[in-house]
């Protein structure tokens, strides 16, 4: 690392769940609201499925081909980077990447992400799932459901937000993140 940008731990937290069970809607939300009260935050979509980030024989794709490690864009406003990467190494890479942004978030969100090690919290919407995929073993700090869940943990609904965030602020222990009605004007 940089001795601008020394390793740091960023806190992450993965919100997982089946598909269309409100991933993106619960992490939206959180994003809005952190960075709402002055924190900087970095949202992670991760899937299983090959997406394909670059077109058929563009400039980047006949790069990639051509033997480049990673292949990068940048845009007015706007950089993005791909590379292929293994589920050993892409947690700790892209946390490492986040660190040396100039401006480091103070939290990453994931959507998705089960396998990883990070804290998660579960969404089930369906009605016929009435238990968690993961235990508190697994990572797991809280549900979100709108029906009835078993499980020892804190299940809040889809509206309980102010309560989910202070679920995520004392997993890490974060006095000095905001709190749940902190908000800048």
């Amino acid at each position: 690392m940089t001795e601008n940008h020394p390793t740091r731990h960023i806190p992450t937290v993965a919100i997982v769940g089946h598909k269309n069970s409100g991933k993106t809607t619960l992490v939206e939300k959180l994003v809005s609201h952190f960075t709402g009260s002055g924190m900087r935050v970095a949202a992670i979509k991760h899937t299983s499925d090959e997406v394909g980030f670059d077109k058929p024989r563009s400039d980047s794709d006949r790069l990639k081909k051509a033997g480049a490690i990673a292949v990068g864009m940048v845009a007015k406003g706007e950089l993005g980077i791909y590379t292929s990467h293994t589920p050993e190494v892409s947690e700790g890479w892209l946390e490492s990447i986040c660190a040396q942004l100039p401006e480091p978030p103070s939290l990453i969100l994931y959507e998705g992400y089960r396998g990883g090690p990070h804290p998660k919290i579960e969404c089930i919407l369906n009605a016929e799932i009435d238990r968690p995929s993961f235990t508190r073993a697994d990572g797991l700090i809280a549900v979100v459901s709108d029906h009835t869940i078993v499980t020892d943990l804190p299940v809040f609904t889809h509206s309980d937000l102010d309560q989910l965030i202070e679920v995520i602020r004392r997993s890490f222990d974060r006095t000095d993140w905001p709190s749940a009605d902190a908000k800048l004007h």
